[in-house]
């Protein structure tokens, strides 16, 4: 992979020393284009290493002497990119997908785990890190089967290896934490010195020259619900993932953190001052990001443009516009700009230009502010529920506020009912101007403005230590890719009167069945009280397969129409719980509609937690020619190691696909479609993994 020269002039736009008659396109050239998908978890494009551009943060991630462990970013800015490139490209690496940041309770008190040079903090901080060297060590026997290893290396994974990491991690906790509970000083000693004993004997272990070992670890949010405990969880998890790296010379563990989550443990760990140290931010350059384009354009063609601004300019007309246009409306992610010129290029497919005219980027710009608007409110979804229909308020208002018209602002949504309910619990705690206003510019809404100044937005990576002030005489504007969206007027808004009525955005009315905003939430409320409350085994079986029902109607009815219950074949005698139209048009659903011929996806419901043979062989006859060959299994359960028999059976004569999916799933569907977060991640992160145990 070429590595970027340094630009002369990081400000410049597009520029080309080759003159434009040198630069004309093959003949059908942008009906071949083919950028990718925008979203790393399903972008086929990241399985060819030219794609990728080499930032200083990939030269962290390959680098092992690097001593960079946290990858810290917004959604957007590569980290998924990086996992996917060093996991394919690395001989010792295995990825994982942490489950243990939403705990249901905790063995000790939360003002305790708060204190992180107190025991009880401490004792977390030696479970995660135990939990991690036996990942470690289970890479390193997986690579070396006939390599005898000392006595008490072999014990530890004899007696932990055969766990899933997340319930690893709740054993070796339950065990530190109970001895601490119980008071029990001796055993706590000895269980607090295990992990550092397997430390030292690992590092035994690599004094004969161990090559370097990597945990990826990624899609911390999946899980996450933002709770007191999982914040505790995770800076504690944080600690262990950097000792880990520090005190075994082989052995390496790098975690992509979201910006936003990564803010809320500097703000609880007082020794955050350590992390910091080992933390990688996700920023891009100009120069960079031009060439994240080229890289794709070039990808389908024989003869390759230059990068640099060449390939730019042989695809777009007036490439230095266009580059402006893109640039100026996009916040300097990789994914703005590849979504902003994937729009670019269909329109120019559409009207069945020869090259991309200016006319195509300025459509395309309306499609790209819809799209961003979508995914602020879902990146920022688990820090402050339904935070999108607060900035939907915005529609139709000016582009630019005063403090007292931001002032206004808040009093008319806190005299706004259906914003009362759906987001008060944060609202409140925001409620001044001065806090209302640091939320906009966190989230990355807004840029602040001094007066005579030009306004400041925030960085992509870790937040800047020291943001813009705000004051009396601040005001704020918001970004300009979010205008279309919200059809903003060119204005300073000084005042909002009382009786002028908030304007309606129709791009977050798509709810299912007709359902406002609140009649959603309240829907989804129901299911999970249901869910929690429903007893095991056939007395609750019908209620648990109405439960998975309204899961397949709230959280997946942009993909899965049309859903009926209880479905027999012509024949009568194939009874399916659910059966749902697959018509999706991107995403996760797509590619299994793709690969598995699923026009159809049919949802099998088990109310217990253990699945037999049969259940599996029942399954089966569902896969056919017609329908597809992709089934999901809901249960009450985990997945246990013994299933992957079965499911790989069901792979290999059936040339199918079976989905298991547990009432946790469930419950974050559920959780992230309250929250207004409509990503697949967390359904593809569980296919993904299924997929490697199989393979």
């Amino acid at each position: 992979m070429q590595a970027l020269l340094p630009a002369p002039d990081e400000s410049s736009s597009v520029s080309s020393a080759v003159p434009q008659a040198a630069l004309k396109l093959p003949k059908g050239a942008i009906r071949r284009i083919n950028i990718g998908q925008s979203f790393a978890e399903y972008d086929a494009a990241l399985s060819d290493p030219a794609v990728f551009v080499h930032t200083p943060a990939l030269s962290s991630a390959q680098d092992p002497e690097s001593g960079k462990v946290f990858f810290v970013g917004r959604r957007g800015t590569g980290k998924t990119a990086i996992r996917k490139y060093c996991d394919r490209n690395g001989d010792y690496t295995r990825v994982i997908i942490p489950e243990i940041f939403s705990p249901s309770s905790t063995l000790q008190e939360i003002d305790l785990l708060k204190n992180t040079k107190r025991r009880p903090f401490q004792s977390l901080v030696s479970a995660f890190r135990r939990a991690l060297q036996v990942e470690i060590l289970s890479i390193w026997r997986d690579a070396n089967p006939s390599f005898q290893a000392p006595n008490d290396l072999l014990d530890e994974l004899e007696s932990f290896d055969y766990l899933d990491f997340d319930i690893r991690c709740l054993s070796f906790i339950s065990l530190i934490s109970g001895a601490l509970a119980a008071g029990d000083d001796e055993r706590w000693l000895m269980e607090n010195k295990a992990a550092k004993k397997i430390t030292e004997s690992m590092k035994l272990l690599g004094s004969g020259g161990v090559p370097m070992h990597t945990l990826l670890i990624d899609s911390i949010d999946d899980y996450w619900e933002g709770s007191d405990e999982g914040l505790i969880y995770l800076t504690a998890f944080m600690h262990a993932c950097l000792e880990t790296s520090t005190q075994i010379p082989w052995a390496r563990t790098i975690l992509f953190l979201r910006e936003n989550i990564f803010e809320r443990v500097r703000a609880l760990d007082t020794e955050s001052s350590r992390l910091e140290t080992a933390v990688v931010g996700m920023e891009w350059t100009e120069r960079q990001l031009l060439e994240v384009v080229e890289r794709r354009l070039n990808r389908n063609l024989t003869a390759k443009f230059g990068l640099g601004g060449r390939t730019w300019d042989a695809f777009f007309e007036n490439p230095e516009d266009a580059w402006t246009n893109v640039l100026e409306y996009c916040q300097k992610r990789p994914r703005d700009i590849l979504i902003y010129a994937s729009n670019a290029v269909e329109s120019a497919q559409g009207a069945g230009h020869e090259r991309i005219l200016i006319e195509d980027v300025q459509q395309a710009r309306r499609r790209f502010s819809d799209n961003r608007f979508r995914d602020l409110g879902d990146e920022y979804a688990e820090n402050y529920p339904r935070i999108s229909l607060v900035l939907s308020r915005f529609y139709g208002l000016g582009n630019a506020f005063t403090f007292g018209g931001v002032e206004s602002f808040i009093r008319k949504l806190l005299n706004d009912s259906e914003v009362v309910r759906l987001c008060g619990s944060w609202l409140y705690e925001n409620s001044s101007p001065e806090k209302f206003i640091r939320l906009l510019y966190d989230v990355g809404f807004v840029g602040i403005r001094a007066a005579g100044k030009q306004p400041k937005f925030r960085a992509l990576g870790p937040l800047d230590t020291s943001p813009p002030p705000v004051s009396d005489t601040t005001d704020i504007v918001i970004h300009r890719c979010y205008w279309d969206a919200l059809d903003l007027q060119d204005t300073l808004v000084r005042h909002l009167p009382e009786q002028k009525e908030f304007g309606k955005i129709g791009i977050i009315e798509d709810l299912p069945g007709g359902l406002d905003p609140t009649e959603y939430s309240d829907s989804i409320d129901l299911v999970v009280s249901t869910l929690s409350d429903l007893p095991m085994g056939h007395a609750g079986a019908t209620d648990f397969e109405e439960v998975v029902g309204d899961v397949i109607k709230l959280c997946f009815f942009r993909a899965l129409e049309n859903v009926e219950e209880k479905c027999r074949d012509h024949e009568g005698r194939v009874v399916r719980d659910w059966i749902a139209a697959n018509r999706a048009q991107s995403g996760f659903w797509e590619s299994v509609r793709v690969r598995y011929d699923a026009v159809q996806v049919i949802w099998e419901c088990k109310n217990y937690a253990d699945l037999s043979a049969d259940d599996f062989h029942q399954l089966s006859y569902y896969m056919n020619d017609v329908g597809g060959r992709f089934v999901v299994l809901a249960f009450r359960g985990e997945v246990k190691p013994a299933y992957y028999q079965h499911l790989r059976r069901i792979a290999t004569n059936n040339k199918g696909f079976v989905l298991p999916l547990t009432e946790r799933d469930l419950m974050v569907f559920l959780r992230q479609a309250r929250n207004g977060k409509i990503k697949e991640d967390h359904i593809q992160d569980k296919y993904d993994s299924i997929i490697r145990k199989l393979s």
